[in-house]
């Protein structure tokens, strides 16, 4: 059967990330803010109105999620882009850090029916949430907010999906903590399904659950290991998952990188990003713009995934082939063993090990 298309790009996507704005009013120490280059600032409201009424009208994804760096919520028309993007019928899923959804934002955002709304907790304890440098926010005020928030929204909102994202560490030091110090969170198998247990607990205190579901939910969260990406449903339409610490593409380190020789990545695959600026990049984990194939601002969305230079990068995906400079130091290594193997490992993983994920995880298919 024959596939859409736009451009070079078989679609719809699963989703393309609208970043609003990089600023952020915390400074997780395991985040590359503090790398970022370029200028802190604010998508034009016209230009987010204009990118969310193309992506809708071409169906070049399921959803528009607003992400990349940043807290979308300090967008002064965060709410005006959020009222069209639902006149347009456009899925919406939000990633947030949280930390505004127990004042007027979260209250505000109770009259808004989202696809999906993603908290970014990542640190489930207050010795982790230090980490975080949220300023005066305290942790229990912190919690306090979220779930006070999650409680009312999940009254009316039942089928919005919720993901509670924690971060998982390794023994194994990462160059940004060579940088900036040790970081630790999640980082055994046995604190992963304890701290999953406690969290899931909570949720159930607040949610009737039948005892069938809670059982199968915690069976699950039993047989999770850590150090790997791990997604888990707790009840209806609420997931935790957790993910690794990396470093952003070598994002922190001082050290000499071997270009990948070959390698697959999922940007143009089930995403691509619009920074605030307008600039179109191949995935989210660009954090600072290395990858730009062109800019909203001066073209359509359709204009620039026509462009020949996207599809000489998608083209070399398909085959394995990174064609970007970025994409080669992204996925390259320091070492001569990780540089063999690395790339086919990143094949294995988007060609046949995702897949089948997104297959059996129902998170995937909504």
């Amino acid at each position: 059967m024959a596939k859409n298309k736009v451009g070079h790009i078989e679609v719809p996507l699963r989703r393309v990330h609208i970043e609003l704005t990089n600023v952020c009013d915390f400074n997780c120490l395991f985040c590359p803010k503090a790398e970022m280059k370029r200028p802190y600032g604010f998508m034009e409201t016209n230009l987010a109105k204009r990118l969310i009424s193309e992506i809708g009208e071409k169906g070049i994804a399921e959803k528009v999620t607003f992400h990349v760096m940043g807290e979308p919520t300090l967008h002064p028309a965060f709410f005006e882009i959020l009222d069209h993007a639902c006149k347009e019928g456009v899925k919406v899923g939000l990633t947030t850090n949280g930390g505004r959804l127990g004042g007027e934002t979260g209250q505000r955002l109770l009259d808004y029916d989202l696809h999906q709304i993603d908290i970014s907790l990542q640190t489930p304890d207050e010795k982790s949430f230090v980490l975080r440098k949220a300023g005066a926010l305290s942790f229990e005020r912190y919690l306090k907010g979220i779930f006070d928030f999650f409680g009312s929204y999940h009254k009316g909102h039942a089928n919005t999906i919720f993901k509670f994202r924690f971060l998982n560490t390794r023994f194994p030091k990462k160059s940004m903590e060579e940088r900036i110090g040790p970081i630790r969170v999640i980082s055994s198998t046995a604190e992963l399904r304890d701290t999953f247990r406690y969290w899931a607990t909570r949720i159930y205190a607040m949610l009737a659950v039948d005892n069938e579901k809670k059982e199968l939910a915690l069976q699950r969260i039993d047989s999770l290991v850590a150090h790997k990406w791990n997604v888990v449903e707790v009840c209806p339409n609420v997931f935790f998952e957790t993910y690794v610490l990396s470093d952003w593409g070598h994002a922190f380190g001082d050290y000499a990188i071997r270009d990948a020789w070959g390698g697959c990545c999922f940007g143009m695959r089930d995403h691509f990003a619009v920074l605030h600026n307008g600039d179109v990049i191949l995935c989210c984990v660009d954090y600072d713009g290395n990858t730009k194939v062109g800019n909203v601002s001066d073209s359509s969305l359709s204009e620039i995934l026509s462009s020949e230079r996207v599809g000489e990068i998608v083209r070399g995906f398909r085959k394995m082939r990174l064609v970007h400079p970025y994409c080669k130091k992204c996925l390259g290594s320091k070492s001569r063993i990780s540089w063999l193997f690395k790339p086919l490992v990143s094949v294995a993983g988007i060609k046949l090990l995702k897949p089948v994920f997104y297959k059996n995880t129902r998170l995937f298919d909504k």
